[in-house]
């Protein structure tokens, strides 16, 4: 077999995976490291044995396509999407100037626009990132050059800027204001409410506070699908209170912004045009291999007063078609093929079949929880994340087990005092049926847990 039949035979090995009763088994870094060769030698490997270790690596690798894998925000396969991603391996284009990418250009710009679309974003521009903090830390960015243009080439002033975000929010936020200078300690975790939404009034009051003490608020940042219950912030009050502050109004809608393609829950987002700029992760909801985080920007330019810097021996005419002079990146690989791909051979109504779709698996969820004595719903979900308590045992022990055992792959989560499973319904390829061999399993895991503990 030539090298592409090679790979094509361990690609169809995975596949062929995805629909098994049980993920891989469990090992530990060192079982790994006892059975993989993957010490890099002075002499390079036969090209048989390379292909056979090359299968052998990716035999061991977490499912995150399997009907068990519910741990993370992302997961499933979308075929034209991975069509679209090894295509852009095999193109190898480097997306700073129209130069070297050609129709790639046009084809990230389309991505862009349609979304500016989507959240109602009258005038604006994007800029494709590494990933979530990456673009929320571009929205910070663009709010601290919002508030004093000088920045760029004097640096911080001696004001003590101030960021707020929710209690619930993604860590990403205290940690851009490290990295950017402002400060971890000037990021202002603002409560939430019974449901993990921003409270409104606190945010209010602690503003006005910041500013009787001298300091200077510029940025909000609000969670569209916080990481844990995924919640939605109230953006439009928000909203209204950044425009009367004359504050950055952010949105990390990495998570559930893509609720906005479904007529069905896009009332999750109301008020999300009134925001400056919005984090959009096509690798969660979408369904994109990761990654495609896309920063959406309102108003025209700010990116390339805030970016742009002269290269003449990279940027040579086509000046509105060179995303290096908009971008946090100069080398940078093609993330928007796979989501125009994706997005163009399912369309608009495809997608919202897919979110819909994604919503009535956590509603069956739900009801499976509500059906089990043993288990406690935490609360009814606002995205697809369906959180839920193993009355009278631990939730990390649960999960641990399930992983260790190769029966399903699912995370724990901390709110209000508690520690619960956290089961993500994200992928739309999954079948009702998948869920009740989950629970069954569950159920596994937890009557062997209570046999242990009364031995």
């Amino acid at each position: 077999m030539d090298a592409l039949d090679q790979i094509s035979e361990i690609v169809r090995k995975l596949m062929a995976d995805d629909v098994a009763e049980n993920m891989p088994a469990y090992q530990s870094p060192e079982e790994l490291l006892e059975q993989l060769d993957l010490e890099i030698k002075e002499e390079g490997t036969q090209e048989k044995d390379f292909y056979a270790l090359l299968g052998e690596v990716a035999q061991a690798t977490p499912r995150t396509a399997h009907r068990n894998f519910f741990n993370q925000l992302f997961g499933g396969r979308n075929i034209p999407a991975m069509q679209g991603e090894i295509l852009a391996a095999v193109l190898n284009n480097s997306m700073y100037t129209f130069k070297v990418a050609g129709p790639q250009v046009l084809v990230e710009q389309e991505v862009i626009r349609k979304m500016l679309e989507k959240i109602s974003y009258e005038e604006g521009e994007g800029a494709f990132t590494p990933g979530g903090s990456m673009s929320n830390m571009l929205a910070m960015l663009l709010a601290r050059d919002a508030y004093q243009g000088s920045i760029r080439n004097e640096g911080l002033p001696g004001e003590k800027l101030i960021a707020y975000t929710s209690e619930d929010s993604h860590y990403s936020t205290r940690k851009n204001a490290g990295i950017l200078g402002i400060g971890r300690d000037q990021v202002r975790f603002v409560p939430c409410d019974a449901r993990g939404r921003m409270d409104v009034q606190a945010l209010a009051q602690m503003i006005r506070l910041d500013r009787e003490q001298g300091g200077v608020p510029f940025f909000i940042n609000a969670t569209a699908g916080t990481t844990v219950l995924g919640a939605f912030d109230p953006f439009r009050e928000i909203g209204q209170i950044a425009q009367s502050e004359k504050i950055w109004f952010h949105i990390d809608g990495a998570f559930g912004g893509s609720a906005i393609l479904s007529p069905k829950y896009r009332h999750h987002l109301d008020g999300c045009e009134l925001s400056d700029s919005f984090t959009w992760n096509a690798h969660k909801m979408m369904n994109v291999p990761l990654t495609a985080s896309i920063l959406l920007i309102q108003g025209p330019r700010r990116l390339r007063r805030l970016l742009s810097e002269k290269a003449e021996y990279l940027f040579q005419g086509e000046e509105d078609f060179n995303p290096g002079e908009t971008s946090l990146q100069c080398g940078r690989r093609n993330d928007a093929l796979k989501v125009w791909a994706s997005w163009k051979f399912w369309g608009d109504a495809g997608y919202a079949r897919r979110i819909e779709k994604q919503y009535a698996l956590a509603a069956y969820a739900v009801q499976k929880v509500k059906e089990d004595p043993s288990l406690e719903l935490i609360q009814e979900p606002d995205c697809v994340t369906v959180c839920f308590e193993v009355l009278g045992h631990s939730a990390v022990d649960i999960c641990t087990q399930l992983n260790q055992m190769g029966l399903a792959k699912v995370g724990y989560g901390k709110a209000r005092a508690k520690t619960f499973v956290r089961m993500v319904c994200v992928d739309p390829d999954m079948q009702e049926q998948d869920l009740d061999q989950f629970f069954e399993k569950l159920r596994k895991v937890r009557d062997v847990s209570a046999r242990s503990l009364s031995n």
